[in-house]
């Protein structure tokens, strides 16, 4: 993904946590939490991909540790927030973490030269 896309989703979740917050600040932390290590898992993600497939066959091994590491972060989040709700709110928790998955959806409908999906 470029930067722009990453800049902008990341614009959108503090625009969405700031709105969040006059409903419940509650729901505003959560958005934040999670939007912000949804971008690292996304990081990872683009990172690890590149590295395993730069020499023309896939890097399995590499593959798998990067999503152990890319499922442990989602583990201590979503455990962060169970542990915490009266810091973070889970639904807040999903929205942050579904705004990159949103990202990545918009960036592959653009790169098909923007068609309907």
């Amino acid at each position: 993904m470029k930067l722009k896309i990453y800049l902008i989703t990341m614009t959108i979740a503090v625009l969405g946590a700031a709105a969040a917050y006059f409903v419940d600040f509650r729901l505003s932390l959560g958005i934040l939490l999670s939007a912000s290590f949804s971008l690292l898992n996304i990081l990872l993600l683009s990172v690890s991909m590149k590295a395993a497939t730069s020499s023309g066959q896939l890097n399995y091994s590499l593959l798998i540790f990067v999503n152990i590491i890319r499922f442990a972060i989602l583990a201590a989040v979503i455990y962060l927030a169970i542990k915490n709700p009266q810091t973070f709110n889970m639904v807040g928790v999903a929205i942050g973490f579904t705004l990159f998955l949103f990202a990545l959806l918009a960036d592959a409908g653009s790169r098909k030269g923007g068609g309907t999906v």
